[in-house]
């Protein structure tokens, strides 16, 4: 869940270094299941829940705005579903444009609160690590989050990213006149709140 206490500012992350990839552990009665149309309303109803959306129309726009070519949905995008085929966590793999060129990102990696601290989300983020591996693809890997994510940007920081502090990304949800500072200080706020959360 997001943490709506805390001053929103958005922030992206570098995979720099290439790392050997973990095995992947998933609790019994879980697997993972690549994308079928029947799962749409699932997942915008999962991201709804995780605040990522206000309501369900704004993530049903969303997703028919974004999500139009379904050969490459099918493709990019990993579900985590229970024993009874019920989804509980999504990831993918996805184009995005904020440096130029295209480049692949991780994107909508989220798991239903009912199921969380189960390392859950940790395998659903190498799978997609692994995903873009088997792409071939030789640009660095990336991805984008936000202040109220610091749950969520531990594990990445775990798991290889690192902080992009370079110029201000392009499409990117952030004043230019005031990047650079508004970028240190979101990176300041979330080593704070890790380190919080990691006495508790």
């Amino acid at each position: 869940m997001l943490d709506k206490t805390i001053p929103f500012f958005p922030v992206l992350m570098l995979l720099e270094e290439q790392r050997k990839l973990p095995d992947i552990i998933l609790p019994k009665g879980y697997q993972f299941q690549r994308y079928d149309p029947s799962y749409q309303d699932a997942w915008i109803k999962l991201h709804v829940t995780l605040g990522e959306f206000e309501n369900y129309e704004e993530g049903k726009l969303y997703f028919e705005k974004t999500f139009y070519d379904l050969e490459k949905v099918k493709k990019f995008f990993l579900l985590l579903v229970d024993k009874d085929k019920k989804l509980v966590g999504t990831s993918s793999i996805w184009p995005g444009h904020h440096f130029g060129v295209e480049r692949y990102r991780i994107h909508w990696l989220g798991v239903d609160p009912l199921h969380q601290r189960q390392g859950l989300a940790k395998a659903l983020l190498i799978k997609a690590m692994q995903l873009y591996e088997q792409t071939g693809r030789k640009e660095t890997l990336y991805l984008t989050s936000q202040t109220n994510s610091y749950v969520a940007i531990s594990m990445y920081l775990k798991m290889g990213f690192v902080p992009y502090r370079g110029d201000m990304p392009q499409n990117f949800n952030a004043k230019k006149e005031t990047y650079q500072k508004d970028n240190d200080k979101a990176w300041d706020l979330i080593f704070r709140k890790i380190e919080e959360m990691n006495r508790e």
